[in-house]
C-alpha cells in the first residue's frame, strides 16, 4: 500500500509527524481595535498589565483580583473635568484629549512647588481622534500609599480601554521616565 502524502504533514516510518513551514502571511491578521492602534507604543517601554515591583507595602484592600478590572472604572463618570479639550502631548499630538479628576485630586490645576496630591488622587486623560465625540483610549494615574514606588511619586499608570479594562499597568517605564521631568508632584498642565 502506497504512503499518503501531504503538503503539510507526512509521516515517516516511526509515525512522528514531521511538519512543513506554512507560507508567511496565510492567514489575515485581525484589525487591531482603535484602542490597540492608539496605545501600540506601550508595547515597547512595558509589558501588558505590568504589576509594580515588590514593596513592603499591602495592596490596597479594594484592589481588584483580577489585574484588568480596574477599581475606579465605576467612578469614572463622577470624576470632574481639570481642563478643557485640546491636543495632547501624548501619541504623538495626534489626538485630543481631556483631563478629569478624581474628589482626592481637587488641587492638581493650582499645583505648585510644595504641594503633593495624596494617595487615592486619579487623573484620566480621556483621548479622542480629532472631532470624535467617543474617546479611543484612556491613560491614567492613581497615587498609591507611600512606598509603592518611591522614584515615581508613588504613581500607578494605567492604559485603559474606553470601558475602564486595563491593558497596561504598574510603574509603567515609559510613564515613568517622561512624568519624571514634571515640575510638580510628576504632574504636568492638562493638554495643550
Amino acid at each position: 500500500m502506497a504512503a499518503l502524502a501531504s503538503p503539510i504533514l507526512s509521516l515517516e516510518a516511526s509515525s512522528r509527524p514531521r511538519w512543513a513551514p506554512l507560507p508567511l502571511g496565510c492567514a489575515p491578521s485581525r484589525p487591531r481595535t482603535p484602542h490597540e492602534e492608539a496605545t501600540a507604543w506601550i508595547e515597547r517601554g512595558s509589558s501588558p498589565v505590568a504589576e509594580p515591583r515588590a514593596t513592603a507595602v499591602a495592596p490596597a484592600a479594594s484592589a481588584p483580583a483580577d489585574p484588568s478590572a480596574w477599581e475606579l472604572a465605576g467612578q469614572l463618570a463622577s470624576f470632574t473635568p481639570a481642563t478643557g479639550r485640546a491636543r495632547s502631548q501624548h501619541f504623538t499630538g495626534e489626538m485630543e484629549a481631556e483631563v478629569r479628576i478624581n474628589a482626592a485630586a481637587a488641587p492638581y490645576p493650582a499645583l505648585g512647588p510644595a504641594r503633593a496630591l495624596p494617595p487615592g488622587a486619579a487623573l484620566v486623560e480621556l483621548h479622542y481622534p480629532a472631532g470624535s465625540s467617543e474617546p479611543v483610549t484612556l491613560l491614567a494615574m492613581v497615587k498609591r500609599p507611600a512606598g509603592y514606588d518611591p522614584d515615581g511619586g508613588d504613581w500607578e499608570y494605567l492604559v485603559l480601554t474606553p470601558q475602564g479594562t486595563s491593558t497596561h499597568r504598574g510603574a509603567l517605564p515609559l510613564c515613568k521616565r517622561c512624568h519624571a521631568d514634571a515640575p510638580h508632584d510628576h504632574l504636568f498642565g492638562g493638554p495643550r
